[in-house]
């Protein structure tokens, strides 16, 4: 079957050529005649067919049917009174200007074609056409439409808004406890929607809840103004208002509602004045105008409306429409003069409300402010608590702006002018000092007024740290922190040979916020005052960052019994820059490794290494930690392998094996002199390589020898009692040498460095054993043990 193409034009003309002949009555008309092959008796009738609209017959006369203000349902049925070969019906709506609006086919089941609903927005007070074709069946449409007909569309009136009456005795609203029972207030019906029935009479109500009232009380449109219904509540408490609008058919409209708050002896509160006038900041301060922000009461919030009128005296400076909640409006300066003044501002709410009057005081010129205190207050004691707060009060009038200044002896440490200005966090360099707030009050044309006040802030404790670790091979514990908190927070087992497996540390700063993950991303709110940033080495997979199981962060691995061979904590926030952050490890073979700080490594790589145990400390910045041992802070293999020290022991008359950077060439428990050195470094990236001289008995300090040269004596009786050393060509520029001597009933001596001596000026002291670490340039310095000098003398 080719689709059907309709067409609007044959259809309007049939409908007016058919007229009252083709729809009088119920619009019966001849169905499609039968073709040669069927033709029907001379006893058979002429099927007819009747049409209606929700269930009333469509004729060329309108019926009209009620919307629910919006939109309207619909449902056309069409019925043949006799067998019809018909197989469908198809209904075209049409408009007033001739546009079709919607299109339907019916199927005809036993002599009736029913159409679906139909839910439309159609305009209020229009007359709409619907056109009837029929499907025969062979499936072919027929061109024009059997019938039409007309019919009507109303919506009754729509409330779009009812506001509460400024000038009733009670103003009740949703919210706030206002009146009481017995206390009379009003509503006014502000506005109904354009395009609906005009109402002639409202239909309210008072209840408990939101249910559909069980009886209404009416009151007649007002012809004047906007028409007034009555709220007398008889109980306190949550009540419901309803109003609809009713039209002159008696059809009521939909019900608008509001919520109302009806109060009790006691808890009712006042009324607020419809409108409030203070003055506004003043960008063009020399066009002799001053701007007033004018304000409709907040009981108006959902529906800003009404006009303002401002007088000075009997004079009228200025006026407004209210079409937001403030309006701002200009008025004349000269006739205000200077000082403060009283504006009086007339309110009326909708034409033919009462006008309702209310007074301001603001300033025209050079006004002062009285009264005025500030007070530093703070969650806990205000001498220890490092947050601080500006509580201020008692100006008159209100201040527009506050700006804080924030001191330490005298000098401002911190100002602004917004709210969180108002907040001070009182970092270490106050601590002993007496720190004094600063606020100065401002107004639009008023003189700044300022006042103060001033605590001595007291000693804080330094940050504690939290600190844990887990081993390889033993079990997760989800419901454990994994770090207790201490000053001098400790994680592992020195000497248990047991490996670390994963290591937690947390700053614990007293009073101010810590984070256990660094500083968090921006969508999480300002960040803590102070944290760690982390980073683990682990073995067979490198340097790794901070990873999160459960409600634990940590560095390491969990699970996988790899071990954790160095670290290294760097500290972050606003008290990094007045702490640093110590932290060292135990390893097999070397003991407690030297104390590195904020992000310097810890442990060693490269050597297959453990941690056996690891301490961490947070110290105010200029003060040190200094290790019994002497030892670096970190090793790594690939950087001291590039070194190899050979010693020669006068007793033994042997060399002894090669070893790496960092290692101890010689011995530390015997007496045996060191009497000779072969120190070769060959670097891996660079060229370039070591000189060394020995201070040798009878000869002093001798020249420097090259790489893998004999530096002292191994041949004769003379004794050695000390060694520089000094890198030479590439390894120079990217390296430092460090190198530091143990003396018999003395123990390591301190590094030296870069030709520095060390050892003892006395031949009687007897150098046993050297260690010699490379160190690139920007890393930090390995620390002498026990604070001790390199060189005796």
């Amino acid at each position: 079957m080719k689709p059907f193409r309709l067409s609007a034009g044959p259809s309007r003309t049939l409908a007016l050529l058919t007229g009252g002949a083709l729809l009088a009555g119920l619009m019966t008309v001849p169905a499609v005649p039968a073709t040669a092959d069927t033709e029907p008796s001379a006893a058979e009738a002429d099927p007819t067919l009747s049409t209606t609209v929700n269930g009333e017959a469509c004729a060329d006369e309108p019926v009209w049917h009620t919307g629910d203000g919006t939109y309207i349902t619909l449902q056309w049925v069409s019925t043949f009174t006799a067998p019809t070969t018909e197989t469908s019906v198809f209904y075209t709506l049409v408009g007033p200007d001739g546009v079709d609006i919607d299109r339907l086919p019916a199927p005809v089941d036993d002599g009736v074609a029913v159409g679906r609903d139909r839910t439309l927005s159609l305009v209020h007070g229009t007359v709409y056409t619907l056109e009837v074709r029929l499907r025969d069946a062979d499936g072919v449409w027929a061109q024009e439409p059997v019938a039409s007909c007309v019919f009507g569309v109303r919506h009754p009136p729509v409330i779009r808004a009812a506001v509460p009456d400024l000038g009733a005795d009670a103003v009740y609203v949703s919210g706030e406890p206002r009146g009481g029972a017995g206390v009379a207030g009003r509503y006014l019906v502000a506005d109904t929607y354009q395009g609906r029935g005009e109402a002639v009479a409202y239909e309210y109500a008072l209840t408990g809840s939101t249910a559909r009232p069980a009886a209404w009380e009416t009151v007649a449109a007002s012809d004047a103004g906007p028409t007034s219904i009555p709220v007398v509540p008889t109980v306190s408490g949550s009540r419901y208002l309803h109003v609809r609008g009713v039209d002159e058919y008696g059809v009521a409209g939909p019900t608008w509602r509001k919520n109302l708050l009806v109060g009790t002896a006691g808890t009712s509160k006042p009324v607020p004045p419809p409108v409030t006038a203070v003055g506004a900041e003043d960008t063009t301060p020399d066009d002799g105008r001053i701007p007033l922000k004018v304000s409709l009461t907040s009981d108006l919030v959902d529906k800003p409306m009404g006009e303002v009128v401002l007088r000075f005296g009997s004079r009228e400076i200025g006026r407004a429409t209210f079409d937001a909640l403030t309006e701002t409006v200009l008025v004349d300066q000269a006739p205000l003069g200077t000082g403060f003044q009283q504006v009086t501002a007339e309110y009326q709410q909708l034409a033919g409300a009462p006008v309702l009057s209310t007074t301001a005081r603001i300033c025209a010129k050079d006004c002062a402010f009285t009264g005025g205190t500030a007070e530093i207050t703070s969650p806990g004691d205000v001498r220890l608590d490092p947050n601080l707060f500006a509580k201020v009060s008692g100006f008159s009038p209100v201040p527009s702006s506050y700006e804080y200044e924030w001191l330490r002896g005298g000098k401002v440490v911190s100002s602004g002018a917004s709210d969180d200005d108002a907040h001070y966090l009182s970092l270490p360099p106050d601590e002993g000092q007496t720190l004094t707030l600063r606020v100065t009050a401002h107004g639009p044309r008023m003189l700044p007024r300022t006042v103060t006040a001033s605590v001595r802030i007291g000693d804080r404790p330094d940050p504690a740290v939290c600190a844990g670790g887990k081993f390889v091979g033993s079990a997760w514990l989800s419901s454990s922190p994994y770090c207790s908190t201490r000053a001098d927070a400790a994680a592992g087992d020195p000497g248990s040979g047991r490996a670390l497996e994963m290591l937690v540390a947390e700053p614990r700063p007293a009073g101010y916020s810590a984070s256990s993950s660094g500083e968090p991303p921006a969508d999480q709110g300002y960040p803590a005052d102070y944290w760690f940033d982390m980073e683990g080495y682990v073995q067979g997979r490198g340097w790794e960052g901070l990873k999160k199981k459960g409600d634990v962060y940590y560095v390491g691995s969990v699970g996988q019994n790899r071990r954790l061979e160095a670290f290294r904590i760097d500290d972050g926030g606003v008290l990094a820059p007045h702490y640093d952050v110590w932290y060292r490890a135990y390893v097999p073979g070397y003991g407690w490794l030297g104390w590195a700080k904020n992000g310097g490594n810890a442990g060693t790589v490269g050597y297959g290494n453990r941690i056996e145990a690891i301490q961490v400390k947070v110290l105010p910045q200029g003060k040190s930690l200094v290790s019994g041992t002497g030892n670096a802070a970190y090793y790594s293999a690939a950087t001291q392998r590039q070194v190899q020290v050979r010693s020669y022991l006068k007793t033994s008359n042997v060399w002894r094996k090669a070893v790496g950077g960092g290692s101890t060439a010689g011995l530390t428990k015997t007496n045996q002199r060191l009497s000779a050195l072969r120190v070769d470094v060959d670097g891996t990236s660079y060229s370039g390589g070591v000189q060394v001289a020995a201070k040798v008995e009878g000869s002093g300090w001798r020249a420097y020898v090259g790489n893998d040269r004999v530096a002292g004596t191994y041949h004769k009786s003379h004794r050695v009692s000390g060694y520089r050393m000094r890198l030479t060509g590439q390894m120079a520029e990217h390296y430092h040498v460090y190198y530091r001597a143990h003396v018999a009933g003395t123990g390591w001596l301190g590094w030296a460095r870069n030709g520095g001596e060390a050892g003892s000026a006395s031949y009687a002291k007897r150098v046993t054993a050297v260690q010699v670490l490379l160190v690139p340039k920007g890393d930090p310095a390995p620390q002498s043990g026990n604070g001790r000098v390199a060189y005796l003398r």
